[in-house]
């Protein structure tokens, strides 16, 4: 038996080497997806019902998309295949020693390396699944040793004959044999159990600080950009080329911030608010970069290494295929922040306004500083945007006239008007527009 431990060694690293190779079977699973979206997309352009730049931005980021959950789910199924098969075999492979030398005593208590199994679990997988290992390491454990237990004893409990055929006699020492090796199976057991529970807690608690610390670092930073910094890429700049921003802030909180009591105006009131508008930007699939103040930050279509939109900004752009997706989701959500606005006014008995700017252009997006860093942009089209809003009018959104070029056809959900040319500072003469919900224009006939 002990002869046959290297070709045992041998198959059994060949079928973890095997696995490995079969995941790369999702490669043709996901390539398939993308050939078909470009086959539908091409089909579509010989139609003419789409326009070239639109078809490849959309092949191109659905692509990019795609290929990049295709890498992290073959990059996961490969570590987790490779780990449960070196598991497996940190287990298995010094008991099968064990049982081919013939016990703990000839094989030198070989069988004592498995319990690296379920330590290695508790660090390399998870507290959890150390468990199921530890049930079965000390299980495999237990039968092995009470059976070399038994046959000791049977050895030592025989009956010993004299030579002239007197009647045997049983081995005084058997007795005192038996003690001592359950004493031993006890001494053994009993550490390693205290052993495990002792690393199961440690590895429990590492991982809730871990996933506290994680939760921390998403709440601050995209979740991409932390894979990055954590990978040792710092500072972090992207070029944009493509996005939508937005500035929104509330109309005479100022002059109420010497009126009311701080507690109850951000304590509250600038609480409630920011949590509402931070469900809507989880909702829509946008960004949230900062508050200002009174003053909100929004950013779409950053797109950090191809993260897929929610189902809800799909749902609700796939009506408006024909322009950027971040857009048409940032006007949902400009319109949806003046009713989240109305709902806390009620809520305080309160009657703030709220104005709001938007405009679409390149930004460059990143993370700079050595401290106390966070994500932000920083471009032209920040200036715009911020330009937008400061020179809004309260309960409507203020376009831009590329961010009106992108939004046009959503004259169902919105009544667009030409604000004309207007001086904006730092910018010159520019061509905006305004934007009223039609929800807002309804409520506004109502109380007429």
């Amino acid at each position: 038996m002990a002869a046959l431990m290297p070709f045992i060694y041998s198959t059994t690293m060949s079928g973890v080497l095997f696995t490995c190779i079969c995941q790369n079977k999702n490669i043709i699973s996901g390539m398939e997806d993308i050939n078909k979206l470009n086959s539908g997309v091409g089909r579509r352009r010989r139609s003419g019902s789409i326009n070239s730049s639109t078809a490849n931005s959309s092949t191109t980021a659905t692509t990019s998309s795609l290929t990049a959950k295709s890498k992290r789910t073959r990059r996961k199924k490969g570590y987790d295949t490779f780990v449960t098969y070196q598991l497996a075999l940190i287990l298995l492979l010094p008991f099968a020693v064990h049982i081919a030398l013939g016990g703990i005593e000839k094989s030198g208590g070989v069988m004592l390396w498995s319990f690296l199994c379920p330590m290695g679990a508790a660090f390399f997988r998870s507290a959890t699944e150390s468990i199921r290992w530890f049930k079965l390491y000390m299980g495999i454990n237990c039968i092995l040793l009470v059976y070399g237990f038994w046959d000791v004893t049977n050895d030592h409990g025989e009956m010993v004959y004299d030579v002239e055929g007197g009647e045997g006699s049983s081995s005084l020492s058997s007795s005192e044999t038996t003690i001592q090796k359950l004493y031993w199976l006890m001494n053994i057991i009993g550490v390693k159990c205290v052993i495990f529970a002792a690393v199961f807690l440690f590895a429990r608690e590492l991982e809730k600080e871990y996933t506290k610390s994680e939760e921390v670092l998403g709440n601050i930073l995209p979740s991409s950009i932390v894979k990055r910094i954590k990978r040792g890429e710092f500072p972090i700049v992207d070029h944009v080329a493509d996005t939508t921003i937005l500035f929104a802030d509330l109309v005479g909180f100022t002059k109420a911030s010497t009126e009311l009591h701080p507690n109850f105006l951000i304590g509250l009131f600038l609480r409630d608010i920011f949590q509402e508008f931070d469900d809507l930007v989880y909702k829509h699939g946008l960004e949230k970069i900062k508050t200002i103040g009174d003053a909100y930050m929004v950013v779409g279509g950053l797109n950090h290494s191809g993260e897929e939109l929610s189902e809800q900004s799909q749902s609700q752009s796939a009506k408006y295929e024909y322009q950027p997706a971040h857009a048409t989701n940032t006007m949902f959500m400009a319109m949806e922040m003046f009713t989240a606005l109305d709902k806390i006014n009620q809520k305080y008995n309160l009657s703030f306004d709220l104005r709001i700017g938007v405009h679409t252009g390149p930004v460059v997006a990143g993370v700079l500083g050595l401290k106390r860093f966070t994500y932000d942009v920083w471009g032209d089209s920040v200036n715009t945007a911020s330009r937008m809003e400061s020179n809004g009018i309260p309960a409507m959104i203020h376009l831009s006239e590329e961010m009106y070029q992108s939004v046009c056809n959503m004259d169902d959900m919105f009544d667009f008007s030409c604000c004309g040319k207007l001086e904006i500072k730092g910018k010159g003469e520019m061509t905006t527009y305004l934007a009223l919900p039609h929800a807002a224009k309804d409520d506004n006939i109502e109380e007429r």
